[in-house]
């Protein structure tokens, strides 16, 4: 059994290149081998979100606080709030972020395909698409 602390992992920024606005990540675990087990806190302020990408065996989001968007390409946007949970199949075109008004965290996890590779980073989201507004609960 391993301990790790919180302090032994500093909060950092989120790369602007994947990420519009300013967006910060925690990390809680990257497995090693037999584990690929990704998972941090990622905590957007109002407005900012991902670019489009894809995870080779998916990903799970699970809402901690705030009010977030996803989007599933060709897909109406999506409203988030604390306690859902979203499951992205493998492959799927997608992003997740804050709603233009509220600040959002939720704790993403993923795993490396069998390969090693990670998340397939694509372009940023177009105003246009991250201004839909979701559809009524």
């Amino acid at each position: 059994m391993q301990i790790v602390r919180a302090a032994d992992r500093p909060t950092r920024p989120a790369p602007a290149a994947n990420f519009t606005g300013t967006v910060y990540q925690d990390e809680v675990v990257t497995g090693t081998l037999p584990s690929r087990l990704r998972a941090s806190v990622v905590s957007f302020t109002p407005g900012a979100r991902t670019a489009w990408h894809r995870h080779p065996v998916g990903q799970t989001l699970y809402c901690l606080s705030g009010v977030g968007r996803v989007q599933r390409e060709g897909e109406p946007v999506r409203a988030l709030h604390p306690g859902d949970t979203v499951l992205i199949p493998p492959g799927v075109r997608h992003w997740h972020g804050a709603a233009p008004d509220r600040i959002f965290a939720h704790l993403a996890m993923s795993e490396n395909g069998p390969g090693g590779e990670g998340t397939e980073w694509l372009e940023a989201v177009a105003e246009a698409d991250y201004a839909a507004a979701p559809p009524a609960a």
